[in-house]
């Protein structure tokens, strides 16, 4: 080969890895979409067993011909993380492999398959729509092999009859998890409550005052074994009712609890040693109360906790040789022993046990709220749980606060925060046309609800 022709073949060799390389670069920006594998949407749709994944949803995904032999399918194999980059929940950090899969992928029928993509993914985050996969999924276990589940869906919140001369009537639609805003005289504390009262009748008790009065507050959820339930919340010159689709109940349902603890619950009665207090906060006997402390806190505030009978010094008897007032049992006013409350932080400078009468109120409010999501993570393996968090996270610093919405990301629960208020600057972003959440990492799984 002469030099001639081998500068030629060399040439020709450059063009087509220039060529090669362009057209790979050009296909890279054009190739920003991850399809679904082939095989995918069959898996999903007999996953769903051919049903639409939205928890209340009745419609049909597949059905016969108008006029034709055979059967139509009208459902859609959707995406939960985006096949495109920017799309409405962009790829999660999620691999290619990932995205095609039929663990990101959720069955609907065409009219949720729109949905759920309207406002750029705003209202249905990944979060929810991996819940509603659950969901579904044990839905057609228990057709299959009747394989019970806890799993269920918390739709909304709505009180419908406010006697209140301001005329609000505030209402919420749930995600997996909710940060609530609104001003104050929203009533935003009035919905978390009277939610509460479907567990714990004592949060509906500062509206039964009300005679010739009537509220009323429905919620909508399903459950593995139910797919339309309304629970009716109804308070009627003083009288508080509980009505599981139009029939008055006498217990709180048995597939759904609602955790909510007042800061006003914290005040012990005069009565009361720490191991009372503590059942009332919980709302919890004291077999449960005990099982909760002994796993501990390991959340916002890991910690030991025990219980002892407490001392109090006699102011008049004082023990000479020991330089100190002789000591004696601390007893309740029924004469009982008086339990104390102990905690020792983990990994504490302070290698000691506290009295819960010697922490802060901020500890003492994570303390509460630590058991609290220990208690809805142990109920939840049981029956549909949410976590109400208002009043005990009021005063949480911005650290503190992401702590909390970081943890409760791990949980397998729905949950509903209400934002402090002197934290709006740092959580909300009111430029926009609409009141939304700032662009923050710890925020991006969390959906706002606006109570207006």
């Amino acid at each position: 080969m002469c030099y001639a022709e081998a500068s030629v073949l060399r040439a020709s060799h450059l063009n087509w890895a220039l060529a090669y390389n362009s057209t790979e670069i050009q296909l890279s920006k054009i190739k920003t979409r991850i399809d679904f594998k082939p095989q995918v949407p069959e898996i999903l749709y007999k996953q769903a067993g051919a049903r639409c994944s939205v928890p209340r949803c009745s419609n049909p995904t597949m059905g016969p011909f108008y006029d034709l032999d055979g059967a139509v399918n009208m459902g859609v194999a959707c995406h939960i993380y985006s096949a495109s980059e920017n799309g409405p929940r962009g790829w999660g950090g999620k691999d290619a492999d990932f995205i095609s899969s039929e663990k990101n992928g959720l069955w609907c029928c065409q009219y949720h398959a729109a949905l759920i993509d309207k406002k750029n993914g705003r209202d249905y985050p990944a979060s929810t729509l991996f819940a509603w996969k659950e969901l579904i999924e044990a839905r057609t276990r228990k057709l299959m092999n009747d394989t019970p589940s806890p799993l269920g869906w918390i739709e909304s919140i709505a009180i419908d009859k406010f006697a209140s001369d301001k005329g609000i009537s505030p209402n919420i639609e749930l995600s997996r998890w909710s940060l609530i805003w609104g001003k104050n005289g929203v009533g935003k504390t009035a919905l978390l409550e009277f939610a509460a009262s479907i567990s714990n009748a004592k949060y509906a008790e500062r509206f039964s005052g009300n005679q010739n009065s009537i509220f009323e507050t429905n919620v909508k959820y399903s459950t593995v074994d139910s797919f339309n339930k309304n629970l009716t919340l109804s308070i009627v010159n003083g009288d508080f009712k509980r009505l599981e689709n139009g029939v008055e109940c006498l217990l709180p349902p048995g597939d759904l609890e609602v955790i909510y603890c007042d800061v006003g619950d914290l005040r012990a009665h005069e009565h009361e040693d720490h191991i009372d207090v503590m059942q009332r906060v919980l709302n919890v006997d004291k077999a449960a109360l005990m099982s909760l402390c002994s796993i501990g806190t390991k959340t916002l505030i890991p910690g030991e906790i025990k219980f002892e009978p407490g001392v109090v010094e006699d102011e008049d008897d004082w023990d000479y040789e020991n330089d100190t007032y002789v000591t004696k049992p601390r007893l309740k006013l029924n004469e009982e022993p008086f339990y104390e409350l102990y905690f020792k932080r983990k990994n504490s400078s302070l290698d000691r046990f506290a009295s819960f009468e010697q922490l802060s109120t901020s500890e003492r409010a994570k303390l509460i709220l630590d058991l609290q999501i220990t208690k809805a993570r142990e109920i939840a393996k049981q029956r549909l749980t949410l976590l109400l968090v208002e009043g005990l996270a009021v005063n949480f610093d911005k650290v503190s606060f992401r702590s909390l919405l970081n943890a409760l990301e791990n949980e397998n629960f729905q949950a509903i925060v209400s934002i402090p208020p002197f934290l709006d600057g740092e959580i909300i972003d009111k430029k926009q046309s609409t009141v939304c959440l700032q662009d923050h990492d710890y925020l991006r799984s969390w959906s706002l609800r606006v109570i207006s």
